[in-house]
């Protein structure tokens, strides 16, 4: 099958399409079987295409070691193991727990997948189930224990709860925005892409989705409309909820026509508000750019800081501001509010506050 590489394509209906070819340009199909399926049930095609990614490193072994996917047993998966360890990926240097669970997720939802149509797989390599339980009806409720568990998961170290910024960490990397760039308009907009992330609580794909006319002044307020655009100019600018309309400050919308109409490029094509100002100017901006941004700003200052970690400091000042959750669900674009009751949790400002509160009242009710 030789080396494998990832293609994107159109399909009839002008869609974008990835698929894992080989150096004959040979279609893998059962990776597109695969692909096809998950875009049919609505994942994203950032998603699909790290699936993609994850296979290609998957069928190369394959290929290196002389199997085909459905010949492969439990005991095999443990060279799988050394060669993630030491062959895929850039570097030598040992891969994370969650690297590793993530290829291996990857890799038991193909399994599951060709469980599921029959005629390949009779057993997934990745996992154990418990069969130890007489069935002797077709309908049954099926326990996550019945469903299988994968036995060469890694541990993970748990995450600590330290993506809120604090309100002078926040103003130090604002400020700090202007070491990064002696360009005054290109200044202008990276403090006003910070300024929106973490007055908005948007996503990074919103934000570079956004275009001149998705909002508004009124009489008190301002509006951010986000919404799916046709045509789409690039994959990281997809919105991943229903489309909304988020208020704003009238501040943030002056300086959006500030920006727009003193120090953004126009190359006549895009209408992007935020856009490249040094390579092809006037151009829409992709994710890679704003990591590449934030990572050297978290460097400069000193403080960790990315796009996400923005949007979760603002969640988290909603709550604490005593906003209800369904507000912030909506404000925030979550589907279910179990996405928002992530920022339920008080930061230390905040109980140290409260608890100020709380003696004041106190030592008023002491008794003499």
């Amino acid at each position: 099958m030789g080396n494998l590489k990832i293609e994107k394509t159109l399909n009839e209906a002008g869609k974008r399409n990835v698929v894992v070819v080989d150096e004959d340009y040979n279609i893998v199909e059962e990776i597109t079987l695969f692909l096809h399926y998950l875009e049919e049930k609505g994942h994203s095609e950032n998603t699909i295409e790290g699936y993609s990614r994850d296979l290609k490193e998957y069928f190369t072994w394959l290929n290196e070691v002389g199997l085909k996917f459905y010949e492969v047993r439990k005991a095999d998966m443990f060279s799988w193991l050394e060669y993630l360890k030491t062959k895929v990926g850039t570097t030598d240097k040992e891969k994370s727990a969650k690297t590793k669970n993530k290829y291996m997720a990857t890799i038991a939802s193909f399994y599951r997948y060709y469980e599921v149509i029959g005629g390949f797989v009779t057993e997934n390599p990745l996992t154990y189930k418990d069969d130890s339980k007489n069935r002797h009806f077709l309908v049954q409720k099926v326990s996550r224990k019945e469903m299988g568990f994968n036995f060469f998961r890694v541990k993970e170290k748990k995450s600590v709860k330290g993506k809120r910024l604090t309100r002078e960490q926040v103003e130090k990397l604002y400020q700090g925005l202007e070491m990064l760039q002696s360009d005054e308009s290109l200044n202008a907009r990276n403090q006003l892409l910070f300024r929106f992330l973490y007055e908005t609580g948007c996503r990074i794909s919103e934000a570079l989705g956004l275009r001149i006319g998705d909002y508004e002044i009124q009489t008190k307020v301002g509006v951010i409309k986000v919404k799916e655009h046709d045509p789409l100019y690039h994959k990281d600018h997809n919105i991943k909820s229903l489309e909304r309309e988020i208020p704003v400050s009238r501040d943030i919308v002056f300086a959006i026509e500030d920006y727009i109409l003193y120090h953004r490029p126009d190359d006549g094509k895009h209408l992007t508000i935020f856009v490249n100002h040094e390579t092809s100017p006037g151009q829409y901006m992709i994710r890679d750019t704003i990591t590449k941004l934030f990572n050297k700003l978290s460097e400069q200052v000193g403080i960790k800081c990315t796009s996400h970690m923005l949007r979760h400091t603002h969640g988290t000042e909603l709550t604490e501001s005593g906003f209800d959750m369904r507000y912030v669900q909506d404000r925030l674009g979550h589907n279910d509010v179990k996405s928002t009751s992530k920022y339920q949790h008080l930061s230390l400002e905040a109980k140290t506050t409260a608890y100020e509160s709380f003696m004041r009242q106190r030592r008023s009710a002491e008794l003499n």
